[in-house]
């Protein structure tokens, strides 16, 4: 399942850091059903839950159906319930880039880095130039202080893509906290550049 980009995840010298790999909560999510006054987004989120917790009972070997199942539970916040199905998939399948992603995101938004750590670095041996996951990877990496191998890793996603938004605007925040002063106001002006460039 391909997640949107951009939701803030950490602030650190008074800018604002982003996620590329996160589901944006944006205002929909807020909005309610007259009947229960239920979020509707999580209406949708436990309805695909319930689908696919049938589709998986009709075919409890089907690892494509459990790497649905894992996903529909995330999406409903049933986070334990994801944990096991998406682990159950890399028993099965190693190089199962998709659960191991996810596996990552899971720990990531529960802001326990090292296992984020883990998982994305697995996946990205199968898929190295997966931009947004080495982004949140990035992340992960400043969080635990490891500031040079996200800066690193940035500026590699920078050489794959100049204009990935997000690495230059991470690059930015960890510089900054690194005391690059210079360099990061150099890198913020190009994530200023290429953001007013879409508008």
């Amino acid at each position: 399942m391909k997640h949107k980009l951009i939701a803030v995840i950490f602030c650190a010298a008074g800018l604002a850091f982003f996620s590329c790999n996160r589901t944006e909560k944006k205002e929909e999510a807020a909005a309610t059903t007259k009947k229960d006054s239920i979020p509707a987004a999580q209406v949708a989120a436990n309805k695909e839950m319930e689908l696919q917790e049938k589709k998986y009972a009709a075919d409890t070997t089907n690892y494509d159906n459990r790497t649905m199942l894992a996903a529909a539970y995330y999406n409903a916040g049933a986070i334990d319930k994801a944990i096991y199905q998406f682990t159950k998939v890399v028993d099965h399948d190693s190089k199962n880039v998709m659960a191991l992603g996810n596996l990552g995101n899971i720990y990531y938004d529960v802001k326990q880095d090292d296992k984020a750590i883990e998982y994305y670095e697995k996946a990205l041996e199968l898929d190295p130039k997966n931009i947004d996951m080495r982004c949140d990877l990035a992340t992960c990496y400043m969080n635990i202080n490891k500031l040079k191998k996200a800066i690193k890793l940035l500026k590699e996603n920078i050489e794959i893509n100049p204009k990935h938004e997000k690495s230059h605007h991470n690059l930015a925040v960890i510089l900054k906290q690194n005391g690059d002063l210079k360099e990061s106001e150099d890198e913020m002006k190009i994530y200023e550049s290429l953001k007013s460039g879409k508008k």
